[in-house]
């Protein structure tokens, strides 16, 4: 492990010693204070101190949105949840159920002995003797007790409760809370406000429900997942309505990540963050050697440190190419065991060429590590072909929003890696055994390619467009020229895929400038209008070409002509781009 100092023994909190904190000596006032104070206890008795050579560590790419559900259960290691708000409690008005507990001096040794009592029933039974033996005399409300009691409150179903006491200060005032969660209404609200469900048509709400189940959880940090997670998800969903300055703290046994919902700045969706032990890449790791000069690695052997990831949500935009995205990652960092300290110059979770070799080494059968394949199938090594394939589906379809938007050069790299098993003809006969799974993982390819290339026209409409300045006439000959580079592709696109390129292109022309063009009935006089009047007749023309040549291929699929031959569509003269 390397070293026998203490964990996080060199932090300081608001230029004090943690240590003083955590003794009780100076009192928690601030919430934010409260809040790196909890960070670190929690990551000290949840991670490090259950630590050993076998713990299971949790891999990066588990900590990259879309999340996956966890399958393996690690009832050995912590687990919690916490809710602490920055206001005192009002016991009866609050929305959820607890068992409150009161600061001694309100009680004094009664109210010791009552707090104990409502802590002892809910751990297992070998623990309360010792427990009510450690803290006969002791007020557990004092957050200076709070890293001792943690050895008990791991093994407590349901929540603690932190609030802020009479005077001001931070104390543990209430534990076994449940937290309210109303899933049905929740998913069925926001998908209305989706436009994904419609009012008695329950073929589409069963189409759409895992869509809008799964970005609802995803919003707050989590997976489609067990009563913890989502509980924790749908109380902050209703704090942050309730304008609440809240923090929510979640680690599950099998998920090994502290995740926190900070809604301390009442904004509409709390900030996302997860801790989690990893093991850095060994290439990752020989580039940056002070990493183990330094002491950052909890187990050097091993490659293990703290990693610290900060997320960003996203309105949901029915015209974004990959609609899907509730989440991103808006920071990583690797923290110090000792003094923690922040290091924030690796990139663990994006860099592209790792994510290449990854690919790489899934195709060859190479790859150590598992994945969730279609949220029911743990796939733990792709070394068979039914594996490698089962897990080339269930790797595109996570890493689907980073691979869309990569570079050309990056992307064709991708798609040569992914070429090179899918399309390789000594993989036939294997391939014929799995047809479905060959199949889906090259429609996922396919896919794939179909909304890299739509990204190009997706940037014209967006607003960041207008920051870098293009005018309309270059907006539109861009969006012009892609669909002429494009148009003998565009009409073989999935139907969800040509639909949101017709929406691209209507968005963009719902820009002001091109809608006082389109409302007039005469060629404009003014020269520069009259060019982009010019284009934009001519993408319109073009536009209605491939609707009516993706009709026609639709029909033909569906009569079960597996690839429909288009006939030539004579080009566009001079003269007809000039009329």
């Amino acid at each position: 492990m390397g070293s026998s100092q203490e964990y996080f023994a060199k932090v300081r909190l608001n230029d004090i010693p943690l240590r003083d904190y955590l003794r009780g000596q100076v009192p928690l006032r601030d919430r934010y204070v409260l809040k790196e104070f909890l960070n670190y206890v929690h990551i000290k008795k949840g991670l490090l101190e259950p630590y050993s050579p076998s713990y299971p560590l949790v891999e990066a790419r588990e900590l990259l949105p879309s999340f996956e559900k966890n399958f393996a259960e690690y009832p050995h290691l912590p687990n919690f949840s916490l809710v602490a708000f920055n206001r005192p409690l009002s016991y009866q008005d609050e929305i959820f159920q607890f068992d409150l507990l009161h600061p001694a001096k309100e009680g004094k040794r009664k109210g010791v002995r009552d707090n104990l009592e409502k802590i002892a029933p809910h751990l297992p039974r070998d623990l309360r003797v010792q427990f009510r033996q450690r803290f006969a005399l002791r007020d557990v409300t004092d957050l200076g007790l709070y890293e001792e009691l943690l050895e008990f409150l791991f093994h407590m179903d349901r929540a603690q409760v932190i609030a802020l006491d009479d005077e001001g200060v931070f104390r543990l005032l209430g534990v076994y809370a449940s937290f309210p969660s109303d899933l049905d209404t929740e998913i069925k609200t926001l998908g209305a406000q989706m436009g994904r469900f419609r009012a008695r048509d329950h073929t589409t709400y069963e189409r759409e429900r895992d869509f809008v189940y799964q970005f609802l959880m995803e919003l707050y940090g989590f997976p489609i997942a067990a009563e913890r997670r989502t509980s924790a998800a749908l109380f902050a969903r209703k704090l942050s309505r309730l304008k609440e300055q809240y923090l929510i703290k979640v680690l599950g046994s099998s998920d090994r990540t502290i995740t926190s919902l900070c809604g301390f700045e009442r904004k509409r969706f709390p900030l996302v963050e997860k801790v989690a032990l990893i093991a850095l890449p060994p290439a990752l790791a020989e580039s940056h050697p002070h990493l183990k000069d330094q002491g950052f690695y909890v187990d050097a052997n091993r490659r293990v440190v703290i990693f610290h990831v900060v997320y960003q949500q996203h309105k949901y935009n029915p015209l974004n190419v990959l609609e899907d995205r509730a989440l991103s990652v808006v920071s990583q960092e690797i923290m110090h065991p000792y003094h923690g300290g922040r290091d924030a110059s690796l990139n663990v979770l994006k860099d592209t060429r790792r994510t290449l070799k990854e690919l790489t080494d899934i195709v060859r059968g190479e790859y150590l590590g598992s994945i969730i394949y279609q949220r029911s199938d743990l796939i733990k090594a792709p070394k068979t072909h039914e594996e490698r394939l089962k897990f080339l589906s269930a790797w595109l379809a996570k890493n689907q929003r980073r691979l869309a938007t990569y570079s050309q050069e990056s992307f064709e790299a991708a798609k040569k890696i992914l070429n090179s098993y899918l399309l390789n003809k000594d993989y036939k006969e294997a391939f014929a055994k799995h047809p479905e799974l060959h199949r889906e993982a090259l429609r996922q390819m396919v896919f794939l390619t179909q909304a890299h290339q739509l990204q190009n026209l997706e940037k014209l409409t967006q607003k960041e467009i207008e920051r870098r300045r293009l005018g309309p006439y270059q907006r539109l000959a861009q969006a012009v020229a892609f669909i002429e580079e494009k148009k003998e592709e565009l009409p073989y696109f999935y139907p969800t895929l040509f639909k949101k390129f017709l929406d691209l292109w209507e968005k963009l022309l719902d820009y002001p400038y091109f809608r006082r063009l389109r409302d007039q009935t005469t060629p404009p006089s003014l020269p520069y209008r009259h060019r982009v009047w010019q284009l934009l007749i001519l993408g319109q023309r073009l536009v209605r070409e491939l609707e009516k040549q993706h009709r026609q291929i639709q029909e033909e699929a569906s009569r079960g002509v597996p690839l429909p031959l288009l006939l030539p569509v004579p080009p566009t003269s001079k003269r007809e781009r000039s009329s």
